[in-house]
């Protein structure tokens, strides 16, 4: 009973509204079922490719986090991107806190406790600090964690390809069904608009 009652409220749902939530469903409410198959098919692949992406992005991300916990010393507690990114740039935290004090000398030239609050405040000191064991090491996490980036940043191409499968299954619902000479033409390798006068 209430399955069969969903199905007719999903069955009269407005095609347009359909389209915009899950692209196909417009189509299938048309009876269009190979424009609605492809459409699905489509939304399919890019949540399963969104998914991956961002699982094996965060996944490649945690064990950089453990490497370097490993082979620098680092603090895997840390949740600040900014520590992990200079982990990649400097061979040690002393390397870097040489950065910090030279910085702190040229803001605060003629006080010196303005520069230790700032070397406090901006070095990496205790369970914070690092040295990598070797350059070949420190090269893998940078390795590592860039191809954690690139995964990450394909997931979020993905959230923009489910936008655009929306905005085509929207149009072809609500403009290419108003004339019958406009549509999606749908196959087995191909994918297209087509317009017959």
């Amino acid at each position: 009973m209430f399955f069969s009652l969903t199905l007719i409220i999903l069955q009269g749902m407005n095609p347009v509204l359909a389209s915009a939530i899950v692209p196909g469903w417009g189509e299938w409410i048309l009876k269009k079922k190979n424009e609605a198959r492809t459409f699905f098919i489509i939304e399919g692949t890019l949540w399963i490719s969104y998914y991956s992406f961002n699982y094996f992005g965060h996944k490649l991300e945690k064990s950089s986090r453990i490497f370097a916990f490993e082979h620098a010393g680092a603090n895997p507690l840390r949740s600040d991107m900014e520590y992990f990114d200079n982990l990649e740039d400097y061979n040690s935290s002393d390397e870097y806190n040489l950065l910090v004090e030279r910085d702190a000398s040229w803001y605060y030239p003629d006080d010196p406790v303005k520069q230790q609050e700032y070397i406090k405040e901006n070095g990496y000191f205790g369970e914070d600090a690092w040295e990598w064991d070797t350059l070949a090491n420190r090269n893998f996490y940078w390795q590592r964690r860039k191809s954690a980036r690139e995964n990450l940043r394909r997931a979020s191409f993905m959230t923009g390809f489910m936008i655009i499968n929306r905005i085509v299954s929207v149009i072809n619902v609500a403009v290419f069904k108003e004339e019958k000479g406009f549509g999606l033409e749908t196959g087995p390798g191909k994918l297209g608009i087509h317009y017959k006068f």
